[in-house]
């Protein structure tokens, strides 16, 4: 799996939560299982549901690494929102 590749695509990402006073960091990129994780950092926001969704922003982060990650992969979003 191509590390700058998946860096790109977080970074494209990153630039959308951050102007919700969001963050969104990349965690490990596995190659052996296929795995690619990132973490959605709140940490200074005043509003945590004005931030994306957790499904739509899995969704965004997974179509961005699809334009340019090849292959099949699997991605895990660690949100604090989620329980």
């Amino acid at each position: 799996m191509d590390q700058a590749a998946v860096e790109a695509s977080v970074e494209e990402v990153q630039l959308l939560l951050r102007g919700d006073g969001a963050d969104l960091h990349l965690v490990d990129v596995n190659s052996k299982t296929a795995r690619i994780t990132v973490r959605l950092d709140l940490d200074g926001v005043d509003c945590a549901d004005c931030v994306l969704p957790p499904d739509l922003l899995s969704e965004m982060i997974t179509a961005a690494l699809q334009k340019r990650v090849l292959g099949e992969f699997e991605v895990r979003v660690d949100d604090p929102r989620v329980v």
